[in-house]
């Protein structure tokens, strides 16, 4: 009997360095997942960074900014002297601003008709300092001359992005009619106000 009892107590000596070094690879083991967690938050902040840097609003100034927008159109019919329209607006950084004229023209013995002249920017300052101008002009004039095409002559509607230097004005388009030799030139400058 002593012998049996001798060797249970060798055994339980035996067992008891095993538990304990199965108890200290459980808490390793609770160790390695907290690590797992500091890699995780890593990797979330990693991909914060990401997004932020692919957010498209941020090369734009988040300060109020107000930027003026003037769209100038001259319009020319063969060789006649160039009439010149010119729309003028006061708009903040990253919101729209509208114009909007028009009116209905009767002429003798025709169906009235409209003529326009609306124009929508939106500007965007960049924080390195040019200016991204996002334009429509919708232009229906009027001509009073004896041919019919001059009388209505053909409109223009057009949407564009561009880049603009705050002060220098830049042509952004030129506008053939498809029945006369009538050109319209759009000028736009867009102008940062201090």
């Amino acid at each position: 009997m002593k012998k049996i009892a001798l060797l249970v107590c060798a055994l339980a000596m035996v067992a008891s360095p095993v538990a304990a070094q199965g108890s200290a690879g459980v808490g390793a083991g609770k160790g390695t997942g907290s690590g797992s967690g500091g890699e995780q938050t890593k990797t979330t902040s990693t991909t914060t960074e990401k997004s932020s840097s692919t957010d498209p609003w941020a090369r734009f100034v988040t300060t109020l900014t107000n930027v003026q927008i003037e769209v100038t159109l001259t319009d020319q019919l063969g060789t006649q002297t160039p009439e010149k329209k010119t729309v003028s607006m006061i708009v903040a950084s990253r919101n729209w601003g509208k114009v909007r004229s028009s009116a209905t023209v009767m002429p003798p013995g025709e169906a009235p008709y409209a003529v326009q002249l609306n124009v929508d920017a939106r500007p965007l300052v960049s924080l390195d300092g040019p200016i991204q101008v996002e334009l429509t002009l919708e232009y229906a004039p009027i001509r009073t001359g004896a041919d019919p095409k001059d009388k209505r002559p053909t409109g223009i509607n057009q949407s564009q992005t561009v880049i603009l230097q705050s002060g220098k004005p830049l042509i952004v388009a030129q506008a053939a009619d498809p029945v006369s030799d009538r050109k319209v030139v759009v000028e736009v400058k867009a102008t940062i106000l201090k």
